[in-house]
Formats: structure tokens, C-alpha cells, sequence
């Protein structure tokens, strides 16, 4: 009788942790996603900042802080996709994991044309400015094309 009782202390023991660890997994996934969307919900405001100081012809050198916060936004983005995070309400397409090296230079792509914006933006040249603004919109452009999915 004593041995049943520990045999089946010791399976309730396993299983509930089994659940615990599943619903730390699932929770897990979530907060990532919930990061993610949060990161790109972040790049708006510094992507509108831009547009409107390009759109007024304003003091490009303005820009680089704005420039500077997207590629730190990016590096951080690039690291929010481990394995298992495409479950739940995602709009990141099976992509992201399938072809990570493809993911994975889009998002360097990202970085550089940040840094290219920021450079353009130190020197005052506006045209330049708005060339390089042009840059960052193809480069974010490229990666919602192939790794995310259309919004409704």
C-alpha cells in the first residue's frame, strides 16, 4: 500500500509539473509575441518622426536619433523569434524559421539602411536624406513581403 501511495505521489508530482512546464511554454510564447508586436508598434512613432521632418524639408540632422532608436528596435527584433514562437497570435509568417538565414540578413539589411539613414542625416544633405529614407522604407518593406503576413 505504501509503495502505491509513493508510486502515485510521485506520477501526480510529474504530471503536474508536465503541466506547469506547458503552461510556462505557452506563456512563454506569448510574452515573445506580445514583445514582438510591441517592437514594431515602437518603430511607428520614430518612422513618422522622419517622414514629417523629410516632408517639411525640416533639419535632417533630427533624424539620426530617430535612426539610431529603429536599429537598436531592429537588433533587438532579430533576437525575438526562437523556436516554437510562431504559435499564437502572430502575423509572422512559417518563413521566419524555415528560411532563418533569409530572416535573419533582411534584418541586417534593416540595420544597415538605418545606419545609412543616420549618416545621411549627419551630413545635412536633405536629398540624401530622403534617398536613404527611401532605403529604410524598401528595406522594411522586403521583409514584410516575405516574412509577414498581410494585415486585414
Amino acid at each position: 500500500m505504501l509503495k502505491k501511495t509513493v508510486v502515485m505521489a510521485v506520477v501526480g508530482a510529474m504530471a503536474a509539473g508536465a503541466l506547469v512546464s506547458g503552461a510556462t511554454i505557452a506563456f512563454a510564447q506569448a510574452d515573445v509575441i506580445k514583445a514582438r508586436q510591441d517592437n514594431r508598434k515602437a518603430t511607428g512613432p520614430e518612422m513618422r518622426a522622419i517622414k514629417a521632418i523629410v516632408d517639411a524639408k525640416g533639419d535632417v540632422k533630427d533624424i539620426g536619433k530617430h535612426a539610431a532608436k529603429l536599429k537598436e528596435l531592429e537588433i533587438a527584433f532579430d533576437k525575438m523569434f526562437p523556436a516554437g514562437s510562431d504559435k499564437g497570435e502572430t502575423k509572422a509568417l512559417p518563413t521566419v524559421w524555415s528560411d532563418k538565414a533569409g530572416f535573419e540578413k533582411a534584418g541586417m539589411n534593416a540595420q544597415a539602411a538605418y545606419d545609412k539613414l543616420a549618416m545621411a542625416a549627419g551630413s545635412g544633405d536633405m536629398a540624401a536624406t530622403a534617398a536613404a529614407f527611401g532605403d529604410v522604407s524598401k528595406a522594411c518593406g522586403a521583409c514584410h513581403t516575405t516574412y509577414r503576413a498581410k494585415a486585414n
